[in-house]
């Protein structure tokens, strides 16, 4: 709410980069490049879905082999059914309060004011702090989440408005819950 007093509703959702502010988005190579790169990332990232439900189309049995590479972040995961259903809200909200805070209002406000930042270094700035606020995750997590970030602002850049990484963040955060092997209680 704050951010959308301060910077307004539109510049928050939305972006129309001139083609001075980011002259290298206008280069055709560099667009396609941008665009096989979130594609990849993307579907990477959703593989784990695609894969346990396609263990379950055809009756296979699944090993949680990623579940076991969790067990040091076991404090942070759901551990119960009422946990899963809590952690799965938390997954959609920290997608869409986190891009709008990171990628709505923190580009915009390191862009156009005060900061007046270009708009290449900006979404470097804002990439780099979405990265250190997940320092509680440890330094790697830390890291993997600034490259999210700044994955997530070039697709803000190229779609031209946030509902599109919003859902890109919140079904990677939903991941967790295929991931991760179910309560048996």
């Amino acid at each position: 709410m704050a951010a959308w007093l301060i910077v307004g509703w539109r510049p928050l959702f939305y972006i129309a980069p001139a083609p001075a502010e980011a002259s290298w988005l206008q280069i055709g190579w560099v667009r396609y490049l941008l665009w096989t790169l979130l594609a990849l990332f993307v579907a990477g990232g959703l593989l784990p879905i695609v894969i346990a439900a396609w263990k379950k189309l055809m009756g296979r049995p699944r090993k949680y082999a990623s579940a076991e590479a969790l067990k040091s972040m076991a404090w942070f995961l759901p551990a119960t059914w009422v946990e899963r259903r809590w952690f799965g809200y938390v997954c959609v909200t920290a997608g869409i309060c986190e891009e709008t805070l990171f990628r709505g209002f923190l580009l915009h406000y390191l862009h156009a004011f005060p900061w007046s930042l270009n708009l290449t270094l900006a979404l470097l700035v804002s990439a780099i702090i979405f990265g250190l606020q997940h320092l509680y995750q440890g330094v790697a997590e830390a890291i993997q989440s600034g490259v999210i970030g700044l994955l997530m602002g070039v697709l803000f850049l190229l779609t031209g408005n946030l509902l599109t990484p919003m859902i890109v963040h919140a079904a990677l955060d939903l991941r967790m819950l295929v991931i991760l092997r179910p309560p048996t209680e």
